[in-house]
């Protein structure tokens, strides 16, 4: 069975790409969300989710690490942090009991591959 990836992004482009991505690496878009409140509706409605690929700058009130806080306390899935640049200040906001890994952008389809592999093993391990 494949596994599901949500893709939280704000980015309209990017979003395409990383769901393209996710397709041709063989898994199954779980649902696509621009911010984090359509994140936690969407965690919500699915509860079947493998992994969420998730950026840390999102529009709206919700940023990437409060969509994650609050994602650890409704969903049981590994958060992938995806960034444009992370400042050494805000990486200790970034260390949460869900997440599971940070990929800096432009994002590399076999990079990303390979980190879903990783953060659902350990995920899997630990739970």
């Amino acid at each position: 069975m494949a596994k599901k990836i949500l893709i939280v992004e704000d980015d309209k482009m990017l979003l395409t790409i990383f769901q393209m991505f996710i397709q041709e690496l063989g898994y199954e878009v779980a649902g696509l969300a621009r911010t984090g409140e359509e994140a936690l509706a969407t965690a919500s409605s699915n509860g079947d989710i493998s992994c969420i690929l998730m950026d840390i700058q999102l529009d709206g009130p919700m940023d990437g690490i409060a969509t994650a806080r609050a994602l650890d306390k409704q969903t049981a899935a590994p958060v992938i942090f995806v960034s444009g640049g992370v400042e050494p200040a805000l990486v200790p906001n970034c260390v949460l009991p869900n997440v599971y890994g940070l990929l800096t952008k432009p994002l590399y389809r076999n990079s990303l591959g390979m980190m879903i592999e990783f953060a659902c093993a350990k995920y899997a391990m630990e739970h």
